[in-house]
């Protein structure tokens, strides 16, 4: 079975969330928002340990921390040993699903319930049974069978005890209709909880600051004594053991005496212990019968266990130095542990058991180098395939771009509350597949730090990163996007924007975008504008329609090069309007007619020539400050959207630049405009004001 819902409430600064994980989930966020405060709440549901006044967001509620379990099968079932037990926790089952809830009350003890349907009336509620049996004498409970649940004065009488009316009251509400029923949150009855626990995943829970030392001991609740465990079972899987297992009998009956049973049942004692211990007992009870003449004394040494042997295990650390774990350093120290865990996993995957397990890790990339994270998260991936990952991450380095079954949960703070408190956000792959193409390009362009901004500038390629990154502290030396944490990203090429603004927007991140001017002409489709869509086409078809008179007037013909039509040829979106015009092509001179919408497509077929002639357009002064031009750039730059007047980020730089590509003539423009100022820099008119086009943006970005 897996965890399918979460639901924290009034646990520390975790107000009330929800998730929805999956089998690998990245927890991320600032620090202090309420990572690891979400995987101790998950430990304490699986755990119920006691907890303490400080850990009640608020001190007069209770706790609840609600978990939903899906795809349950029958080893799940077989866990509950007692039958009767199973039995109760198969009615609670619906869809192989079932939920549970650990209620932290304010004497900081915890109940488990259970969500089910229960009759609608109080009178068959449980707490409220018992309540009304508690200290009830045989007369009472006649008369409580007879009036509350208005049975005949006959069978009342017949009802004596405590048992007795819990059995009838059972009975009674197996005969309540479905409509005297709803989904509620029960207790489990007393006792009941730890039948049912053995159900639940065992937690592997490691937080990020901790005494190591603690998780390398051999304690079966450590780490390394899990490993222990599994190792255990599987010598005692293996054909040595066997061997093993004899010599240890074999050393018992050294030791102890064995009662034994021959053929017929009958029992005696068989003495082969050695002779010195032999000796040893007689001399301890005769010196002891010396107070007590009757009493017998014998000498019973506890049976040696392999398992004992393990539980004694050491790690020893030889960096030139050998010594226990105790004595290196804390980098030393959390590798060792995630090695353990590593082998750990490799065992658990050979053994092939039924166990289930819910690894909880914080910030498992400590003390790792950019490599060695990368090859963490993998391995922790492949563990996700068998039992469900949890971990808290400050590492861009900590994603895989094939991330397949990851659910991606942002925690962050949320100042408007009085004390303030955590949410969430998340995507689930499984969920939301989408995402899942967006993400890719995200990790393949090394453009995860964003996850951990609260705003990201989108560019389209290299020379506009360089250049806004030195530029901005030019414009006001308190413009750094290192410092503010401010990543500028590469989208390479406009079709990638409205993926990126969707997937960072869901994480609550703001987006911007710098863009050269062709968007205008050819890209316009790519562009997210939300509820602004409809006033945004008016604008840009007033923009197109008045380009197309100044192509006309200025008789512009265009200019097109052999790549340029190679490139359109290759396209996939040519590629099917060539092939749509083939099929057109063949209805006319069949039918000799064609609607008005086909002739669009097929003049569609030759929309990038259209273009290319208003990109000319573009280029002349005339056009310069179009006021179409300007009204639909100025709207843009509202949404978030700076579109370069100018064209692209190279008419930005200072006169004079050289280089041999676009990046290293980025690089020239800096250097050059450390020796000069930037009044150069083109202006626009907004507001009724010109404006420095490039300054407003950075005043935007930066506000």
């Amino acid at each position: 079975m897996r965890i399918s819902n979460i639901h924290i409430e009034n646990f520390r600064g975790l107000k009330e969330i929800d998730l929805t994980p999956s089998q690998m989930n990245c927890l991320i966020g600032e620090n202090n928002a309420g990572k690891s405060t979400a995987l101790l709440a998950i430990n304490l549901f699986l755990n119920g340990t006691r907890i303490s006044e400080s850990d009640y967001y608020d001190k007069s509620k209770e706790i609840f921390i609600d978990i939903t379990f899906s795809d349950l099968n029958e080893n799940d079932l077989n866990k509950i040993s007692d039958e009767e037990n199973r039995s109760r926790i198969q009615h609670i089952i619906e869809n192989n699903t079932i939920s549970f809830r650990r209620k932290y009350k304010l004497d900081f003890t915890s109940d488990l319930l259970c969500y089910k349907k229960v009759p609608i009336d109080t009178i068959y509620n449980a707490n409220w049974i018992a309540n009304e049996l508690k200290g009830k004498k045989p007369t009472e409970i006649k008369a409580l069978m007879r009036d509350t649940y208005q049975l005949p004065q006959d069978i009342a009488s017949s009802i004596s005890t405590q048992t007795g009316a819990k059995e009838k009251i059972e009975e009674l509400i197996s005969e309540l209709t479905e409509d005297k029923f709803q989904y509620d949150w029960e207790n489990l009855p007393t006792g009941f909880s730890n039948t049912v626990t053995p159900m639940f995943p065992e937690p592997i829970y490691i937080p990020a600051v901790k005494d190591f030392s603690d998780e390398t001991k051999t304690k079966e609740s450590t780490s390394f004594g899990k490993l222990i465990k599994i190792l255990f079972k599987q010598i005692e899987n293996s054909p040595e053991f066997l061997d093993i297992k004899n010599s240890f009998e074999k050393l018992n009956k050294m030791l102890n005496r064995q009662l034994i049973k021959d053929e017929n049942g009958i029992e005696s004692t068989l003495d082969e212990r050695l002779p010195s211990l032999k000796l040893l007992e007689t001399e301890i009870e005769n010196i002891f019968q010396e107070s007590f003449s009757q009493i017998k004394l014998e000498l019973e040494i506890p049976n040696p266990e392999v398992k004992q042997i393990f539980n004694s295990t050491q790690i020893l650390i030889d960096d030139g130095i050998k010594t226990t774990i105790d004595y290196k350093g804390d980098g030393v120290k959390r590798t060792l542990v995630f090695s353990i865990l590593r082998t750990y996993v490799e065992k658990l995957n050979s053994d092939n058991q039924n166990t289930d397990y819910i690894f909880l890790f914080e910030e498992p990339e400590l003390y790792l180098h950019p490599n060695g994270q990368r090859i963490l998260y993998n391995v922790l991936e492949k563990l996700s395939l068998k039992d469900q990952v949890f971990v808290t991450t400050h590492s861009p380095n900590f994603f895989s771009a094939t991330a397949k079954a990851t659910c991606f949960i942002k925690i962050y703070k949320d100042f408007s509350s009085s004390p303030p408190c955590s949410k969430a956000k998340e995507i689930n792959f499984v969920q939301n597949s989408s995402y899942k193409d967006a993400f890719q390009i995200i990790c393949y362009e090394n453009s995860t730090p964003a996850f951990f901004s609260k705003k990201v500038l989108l560019v389209e390629g290299d020379s506009d990163l360089i250049f806004l990154k030195g530029l901005s502290p030019l414009i006001n030396n308190t413009y750094c996007f290192d410092k503010l944490n401010i990543p500028i990203i590469r989208i390479n090429g406009k079709s990638n924007i409205k993926r990126f603004i969707n997937f960072y927007q869901h994480f609550d991140i703001e987006v911007f975008s710098l863009l050269d001017r062709d968007v205008l002409i050819d890209g316009f489709n790519h562009l997210e504008l939300g509820d602004s869509k409809d006033e945004l086409m008016q604008l840009r078809e007033a923009f197109i329609t008045k380009i197309d008179e100044i192509c006309v007037e200025q008789n512009i013909a265009p200019q097109l090069k052999s790549s340029d039509i190679k490139s359109q040829r290759d396209s996939r979106s040519w590629v099917e309007k060539y092939y749509r015009l083939k099929d057109l092509t063949f209805k006319f001179e069949d039918q000799r007619t064609l609607t008005s919408d086909e002739f669009n497509e097929i003049r569609s077929l030759f929309e990038f020539e259209t273009n290319n002639i208003r990109r000319i357009a573009l280029e002349l002064e005339i056009t310069r400050n179009l006021p179409e031009k300007i009204n639909l750039i100025n709207r843009l730059y509202e949404l978030g959207y700076f579109v370069l007047n100018n064209g692209a980020i190279e008419s930005y730089y200072p006169s004079g630049y050289t280089g041999t590509d676009k990046p290293s003539k980025a690089l020239n423009a800096l250097e050059i405009l450390k020796t000069s100022n930037i009044n150069y820099l083109p202006k626009i008119l907004y507001l009724n004001g010109e404006n420095c086009e490039i300054s407003r943006m950075m005043h935007k970005i930066f506000s």
